[in-house]
């Protein structure tokens, strides 16, 4: 090796990891290969390198590699030779000897999975084929270094080496560039990619899937010229100890890798492999002496070229180094990454070389000296005991020999010894030394053979052991127990703990059953609940939502559950809970998650066909609390092959979904912890920067940087000149938009001090200088804080920074930034309501709600604003803020309610509250903390029903939760823009519907009690819910009326009022013509498939039912009513939703009632289909539509005559749809002839069978009881040949295949002589119903079952678009609004809101004069009366706006327009400009003579239309907008 130099250094990259990566190294001339060698991630070369120093980049830290050379003096070999494999391993195994170091080669091929690869090769040149012993290679130049990172960089020193003449291949092409030489290439070069430019351009473009750029050589000057990289299509050859160009050839060339070309020998300096081995291990060597190289005279030999590398020759040499604009815009583009490139990088700690060394020979010392620990003197003794301590603070993670773990394993040993300890002459030292052992043994966990000495020296059992001794104090037991808990992280320990030949455990639970002390027992139980999690991953085969719940609640709530906090007292209520992060549980539960390889699991259980859907809702929602937090955001992505497939299952290139969300995050986390192990690095940083503009990598920024220590990697960035604006930021983003605001307190001033000077710290100022003030993070006192809200309250509007950051800082110490405390066993932390009780004594809870207010105020009419907060940094700051006060109002008014109950009066919140609400949904976006405002506004409104009167009786009237209510209603009907977001919060705040799926019977009292409740405070407001019902139930607004469906049905199974109150308002809406009230039939067919409601109307139309009050008698004819207008109507959607109704009154299996197997039929008939008058009304209606079955679309006749066959089912149907067929005969013949005649011969036989199927079936029914078995009446055949009007000829029922077996029962009954009397069928009667509110006690939960209807459609969408009529806005603007209102000026005055601060510079802006006749014409109000067009002549724009209502001043529109506004030159009248001629003759003017502008139109009395027609070529001038719209 001591000839050996360096013939090749640089680094190939790929941007797809997921498959083989091939890549080609070019020698100009032969060499022979001696040694390869890989340098790690991180390691420092320093050699004359243009720069100096190079590093290493290879990544990942462990892959399997094979090298492939061309055997030059094999001409005619097809294959290249194998050259050897490698198994790189990271500061392990990184270099590959060669045993065929005299095989001549000009290529070397690598083949490997990596992403990234830094490679360096050693050799000598041969001078040619025949006789390479006669080469005399070069002696080499001063040798390079690799410094390790953590040690100083220290200069070389070296002799400057004489300007070199300009090398050979230089001149050889300078003197033939037109010209190359074109030998033929051998077949086995590894690029098959095609050059798409022509040979002859000189700058070809930049690489595309088609394209390679050219390599060009730097100028001569430098000595080391700088090669351009290429990108060429890679492929994956079969692995085998040859490499084949066929099997490359097959794969897509749609991989790129980065491919450094070799310059040639001349230029190469040489750096022996020697010397950068000993300088990765040892210190740095002093350089040798340079020793002049020889030229060597030979002619080179031609390097392997691809096509593109001919072509490319052709091309004229560039002396100077340019960059094409294309590569410009290329390096500074922004690209969306790709979601799926997913790579863990190892934290690469700087350590001290010489501090290692130290520790490694105090380590040996140490364990020499207690050899014989025994005959050791007491003073040796102490010394030991000093010198474990320093050790205890110096073990670190480091690199141990054997030798160096046998004595780790002796030192470790004697400390544990307590034999040994209680040796010690000292009583002091004694408990020293002990101590000291069981740190030692904490110590070894952060160690990776840590785990092996402890299994060795047996330390879990004396740990255990030492805890069991008598006299033993309490710290030494719990610094025991937490020692063997750290030691947990390890999965071989927790094995010794599950064996079951091992006393591990049960020592374990003999400590817990006889332990006194609260917090032995606290710290025992945080230990065992880990090995429990353990068990339960090994004995899981196919996940379970039971098994995957409890793996989400462990790792939630591990802080509190298995933590091992120093000095904690487990109590129910603490001031505060520590939480140590340097023991953080979730470490050792992500120790067990990588070792039973739980991703896998749950990407299995997610894909599986086999899972249940809350099986798949139980993983995603493991998965979201996995994101959440640094260690399970570091597990996903050291598991990145696993997580790429389950991101692919989640579709994370779906903008918004969880895949997605969690991708960027990961990608976050990935650049972070790039910049944390090269923070010289820019290029990651810059990409991260670049996510900036990207609106999913901003959510995910402002998501990730204030997650753990992620912060700090940017904090230590500004400190580097090169990356400091990238950073600055970035973390400004972060402090703007996260609301995150911990990473602020300790951190404040520092970022203050850094971020001075910086062009984006204007924006951070106020929240920095707010979070810098110590006093602000007390929670004993935040009175400062209150006073900062309600001084900026004023300008909530503008969102000033001062006022987000006092909130922020706020919602911090009032609510826990962690959700970690376990339902089940909670810990009060009492930190947090005394926080809440202070800012409510510092009178916050009006300081808040005056925020809430003043920006409800300023977004009066919210759906005008959803472009201003289109804007995504308005909306989140909006957002953000409105969130932070909401929470804190509600924590103050449910501390209140707590405390005084129902003596609590106060409703001021609640109308600020609806505002933000009604906001909130106008905005109409579906962002998370969008919809978390929302909820929390509604949870808050509900804190107003927990006022009630413990005995019952105060006046349910003057309550806080029926004045709550009264407000709610006011605001649904107070302007329609509110009636879709005012339904959606009444339904959010009523209780959902009572079912089975979540309500069990334990909870159903108290479930039925809540209803009676909100029944009976709804009751006192029962004429505002009435009318809000009659409003919106009239319209024909789809969306209006799904809303208006779900109030209803949720107030109709509350309770029997409500219940009432609902049917009283829908039926009142019913009146002729049926046609003009489409909405209530629909709605009524569309709830009465609810049970409670369908019980209602039954009520309610039944003459026998005891009426509630005396006007419910005018119900009972209302279904009269619908069948008479069933059968006169003509519009098919009335027809539809008729039958449709009463279709589910006649369903006997619909009931409110809940069944018992004992109970008569009659009596749930009696509840369950209308009563006799009723259904008679009905059944005749639907056998009308039967004798004229032309006259009623196809679907109404099958509806209808499903309804009879229903009633059929049951007695008391047969026998009245028998009555109503007897008294229409011919009805069933008319039906047959209509089905043989229009649906059978004229239509599609396939597809109009359901019909002929079905009167076959209803037919049958008619004779046959058999199928029934709650019923036992049937017609005779005689009788049915009657209603049939039966000739055994031509009867259009012989048609009808289905009725094959009826036909021949009718003709043997024809063909007997005698005919048999039909005997008289007696009326069934039905008991009386129970009263409603009696039913509604004995209502069933289970889910109804419905009849067999079509699923509803969308109520009235075919409806709507039939009533649309067009309407003269401004006519009804005229009728409707007051003479004296301004229609124009308050749109103006509406649409033109912004806040105050900008609203003050846009005014500075402005001309002085033109903001007093802005606010003159604003204020004056315009008459309310029908104004013609006037033309704006010179010297009249002034008027012509005012008469238009146009506000914007004389400097906007027409007045900056030169032909109208110059000053006249003539005597005669002006003339008159193009777009005035066309307005007047749009307004109905007749523009007539030379101006046409005094010819008024007779219809200029009308309403006029110049406003709304406005002009067609008039210039565009843009009205200066507020910034906050832009």
């Amino acid at each position: 090796m001591d000839n050996s130099e360096l013939l090749f250094f640089d680094t190939f990259s790929h941007e797809i990891s997921e498959e083989l990566n091939l890549d080609l190294v070019q020698f100009p001339k032969p060499v022979y290969i001696s040694e390869v060698r890989i340098i790690p991630l991180g390691a420092r070369v320093q050699a004359d390198f243009p720069g100096g120093v190079r590093l290493g980049a290879t990544n990942p830290s462990q892959f399997e590699i094979e090298f492939f050379v061309n055997d030059l003096s094999k001409p005619g070999a097809s294959s290249f030779e194998s050259l050897g494999g490698l198994e790189y391993k990271q500061n392990i195994n990184i270099q590959l000897e060669c045993d065929r170091k005299h095989l001549p080669t000009d290529g070397l091929v690598l083949r490997g999975l990596y992403t990234t690869i830094t490679l360096a090769v050693y050799g000598t040149l041969t001078k040619t084929l025949t006789s390479p012993q006669e080469v005399q290679p070069p002696a080499p130049t001063p040798t390079p270094v690799v410094v390790p990172s953590p040690v100083e960089e220290e200069p070389v020193k070296k002799s400057t080496p004489a300007p070199e003449p300009e090398p050979e291949w230089f001149h050889d092409k300078q003197a033939h560039p037109a010209n190359p030489p074109h030998t033929p290439h051998p077949p086995r070069t590894p690029q098959s990619s095609r050059s798409s430019h022509s040979p002859h351009t000189p700058h070809p473009p930049a690489a595309t899937p088609e394209t390679c750029a050219v390599p060009t050589p730097s100028p001569p000057v430098h000595q080391i010229p700088v090669i351009d990289s290429t990108r060429t299509p890679s492929a994956e050859p079969a692995k085998s100890d040859t490499w084949d160009e066929d099997s490359e050839k097959k794969e897509s060339p749609n991989k790129f890798t980065k491919r450094p070309s070799t310059p040639p020998a001349e230029s190469l300096v040489s750096l022996s492999p020697e010397s950068i081995s000993a300088e990765e291990e040892e210190a740095e060597p002093e350089p040798e002496e340079p020793i002049e190289t020889p030229t060597i005279e030979a002619e080179p030999f031609e390097p392997i070229l691809s096509d593109e590398d001919v072509m490319a020759d052709d091309d004229p040499p560039v002396l100077e180094f340019e960059i094409d604009e294309s590569q410009i815009d290329e390096m500074y583009a922004i690209h969306r990454p790709d979601l799926l490139a997913l790579e863990y990088q190892e934290c690469v700690k700087e350590v001290d070389r010489s501090s290692i060394d130290k520790l490694i020979d105090s380590i040996a010392l140490l364990s020499k000296s207690v050899s014989n620990f025994n005959n050791s003197t007491g003073q040796e003794k102490e010394t030991f005991v000093h010198n474990c301590e320093s050790l205890c603070a110096t073990l670190g993670e480091i690199q141990l020999s054997k030798e160096d773990i046998k004595n780790l394993s002796n030192i470790v040993d004697i400390g544990l010894n307590i034999e040994l300890a209680c040796s010690q002459p000292q009583p002091a030292y004694k408990v020293r030394h002990v101590k000291v052992g069981v740190r030692l043994a904490e110590a070894l966990c952060r160690l990776s053979v840590g785990t092996d000495i402890l299994l060795q020296v047996e330390a879990p059992m004396r740990l255990l052991s030492l805890c069991m001794r008598e006299n033993v104090a309490l710290p030494v037991k719990l610094a025991a127990i937490r020692s063997v808990d750290a030691s947990l992280i390890s999965p071989k320990i927790v094995e010794e703990f599950t064996k079951p030949d091992n006393e591990l455990y049960k020592l374990c639970l003999e400590m817990l059953d006889t332990a006194k002390l609260a917090r032995l027992k606290y710290a025992l139980s945080s230990m065992i609940r880990k090995i429990h999690i353990y068990e339960l991953l090994s004995e899981m085969q196919d996940l379970s939502v039971l098994e995957i719940e409890e793996l989400t609640n462990a790792y939630a709530y591990a802080t509190t559950l298995m933590g091992q906090p120093k000095r904690h007292l487990p109590a129910s209520a603490r001031m505060e809970f520590e939480r140590e992060q340097s023991r953080n549980p979730r470490k050792h539960l992500i120790a067990y998650f990588d070792h039973w390889r739980l991703i896998d699991r749950l990407l299995l259980a997610m894909c599986s066909p086999e899972s249940s859907a809350s099986c798949v809702v139980a993983c995603r929602r493991f998965i979201v609390l996995l994101g959440d937090n640094e260690e399970g955001l570091k597990y996903l992505l050291k598991r990145s092959r696993s997580t790429k497939l389950m991101l692919a299952a989640l579709q994370y290139d779906k903008p918004g979904s969880l895949g997605s969300r969690l991708a960027w995050r990961l990608q976050i986390v990935q650049c972070l912890l790039a910049i944390q192990n090269q923070p010289d690095d820019w290029t990651s940083m810059r990409r991260l920067h670049s996510y900036l503009a990207i609106n999913e990598g901003f959510e995910a920024i402002v998501a990730v940087v204030p997650i753990g220590d992620f912060v700090d990697i940017l904090v230590n960035s500004l400190a580097k000149e090169d990356l400091m604006e990238f950073a600055a930021e970035i973390l400004a983003t972060v402090i703007r938009f996260s609301s995150r605001v911990g990473i602020l307190q300790t951190r404040a001033n520092q970022l203050l001090d850094k971020l001075s000077g910086q062009a984006c710290a204007r924006d951070v100022l106020p929240h920095l200088n707010i979070a810098a003030t110590y006093a602000h993070w007390s929670r004993s006192d935040v009175s400062s804080l209150v006073d900062i809200v309600r001084k900026h309250a004023d300008r909530a509007s503008c969102l000033p920074g001062e006022l987000i950051a006092a909130c922020r800082i706020l919602q911090h110490l009032a609510f826990p930034s962690q959700d970690d405390v376990d339902p089940i066993e909670p810990y009060v932390e009492l930190k947090y309501p005394n926080a809440v009780v202070q800012v409510f004594a510092a009178d916050g809870l009006s300081a808040f709600v005056s925020v809430l207010e003043i920006i409800g105020q300023f977004y009066e009419q919210p759906a005008l604003h959803r472009t201003a907060l289109a804007s995504r940094k308005r909306r989140l700051l909006l957002v953000d803020v409105l969130t932070a006060c909401v929470r804190l109002v509600r924590a103050m008014l449910e501390r209140l309610m707590k405390c005084i109950g129902s003596e609590f009066k106060d409703l001021t919140a609640v109308t600020p509250l609806l505002s933000i609400y009604l906001l909130v949904e106008a905005i109409a976006i579906k962002e998370p903390p969008a919809r978390a405002l929302s909820d929390e506004i509604v949870e808050t409104l509900l804190v107003f029903t927990e006022a009630v009167d413990p005995d019952g009786s105060g006046n349910v009237a003057k309550s806080l939760w029926t004045r709550m209510l009264g407000e709610v209603l006011k605001i649904v009907v107070s302007t329609p823009c509110n009636f879709a977001p005012g339904l959606k919060l009444l339904s959010r705040l009523l209780p959902p519907v009572l079912s089975s799926v979540t309500t069990s019977a334990r909870e159903r009292p108290r479930a039925l009690g809540l209803r009676k409740l909100w029944s009976a405070h709804l009751q006192a407001q029962s004429a505002g819910l009435q009318e809000t019902l009659r409003l919106l139930s009239a319209s024909w607004c789809p969306e209006l009326l799904r809303l208006v469906a779900a109030v209803c049905r949720q107030l109709s199974d509350l309770a029997a009022p409500t219940a009432l109150l609902v049917g009283r308002c829908l039926l009142d809406g019913v009146a002729q013509p049926l046609e003009q009230h489409l909405p209530i039939l629909a709605l009524l067919a569309e709830l009465a498939r609810h049970a409670p409601m369908k019980a209602t109307l039954l009520t309610l139309t039944s003459p026998a039912s005891r009426a509630q009050v005396k006007s419910d008698q005018k119900y009972p004819p209302v279904i009269e009513m619908m069948a008479q207008g069933l059968r006169q109507s003509s519009d098919p959607n009335v027809q539809r939703e008729l039958v449709d109704l009463f279709a589910t009154l006649c369903d006997h299996r619909l009931s409110l009632v809940e069944s018992e197997p004992s109970e008569c039929l009659d009596t749930r008939l009696s509840h369950s289909v209308p009563s006799k008058e009723p259904l008679l009304c009905i059944v005749a209606a639907l056998v009308d539509i039967l004798s004229g079955a032309s006259k009623y679309p196809l679907e109404v006749v099958e509806s209808a005559l499903g309804v009879l066959l229903t009633l059929t089912k049951h007695n008391y149907g047969l026998y009245h749809v028998k009555s109503c067929l007897e008294n229409k005969p011919g009805a069933l013949k008319s039906l047959l002839f209509y089905i043989v005649e229009e649906v059978l011969e004229k239509g599609d036989k396939e597809k109009n069978e359901a019909l002929p199927e079905l009167v076959a079936k209803f037919l049958e029914s008619l004779v046959n009881c058999s199928g029934d078995l709650e019923r036992t009446l049937s017609l005779r055949i005689q009788h049915l040949a009657t209603l049939l009007s039966w000739e055994p000829e031509n009867h259009p029922l012989t048609k009808i295949r289905f009725a094959t077996e009826l036909v021949e029962q009718l003709q043997e009954t024809e063909d007997k002589d005698e005919k048999e009397p039909i005997p008289e069928m007696l009326e069934p009667l039905l008991p009386p119903p129970d009263a409603l509110l009696n039913q509604f006690a004995q209502r069933s939960i289970e889910p109804s079952s419905p009849s067999d209807h079509r699923a509803h459609k969308i109520l009235l969408e075919a409806q709507s678009n039939k009533s649309q009529e067009t309407v003269d806005l401004l006519a009804l603007a005229t009728e409707l609004l007051p003479a004296d209102f301004n229609l124009i000026a308050e749109t103006q005055r509406v649409c033109s809101k912004v806040p105050s601060h900008q609203a003050s510079q846009i005014k500075r802006s402005d001309d002085g004069s033109d903001s007093r006749e802005q606010k003159q014409q604003i204020i004056a109000p315009t008459a309310k009366t029908k104004q013609p067009f006037v033309t704006p002549m010179r010297g009249r724009s002034q008027y012509a706006n005012q008469l238009r209502g146009n506000t914007v001043g004389v400097g906007v529109g027409r007045g900056a327009d030169p032909f109208r506004s110059r000053p006249p030159n003539t005597s005669r009248p002006p003339s008159l400009h193009v777009d005035d001629f066309v307005a007047l003759e749009t307004c109905g003017a007749q523009p007539t003579g030379p101006t046409g502008y005094n010819k008024i139109s007779i219809r200029g009395s009308g309403p006029s239309r110049a406003v709304v027609a406005g002009s067609r070529g008039r210039p565009w001038v843009p009205e200066t907008r507020p910034p906050y719209m832009r």
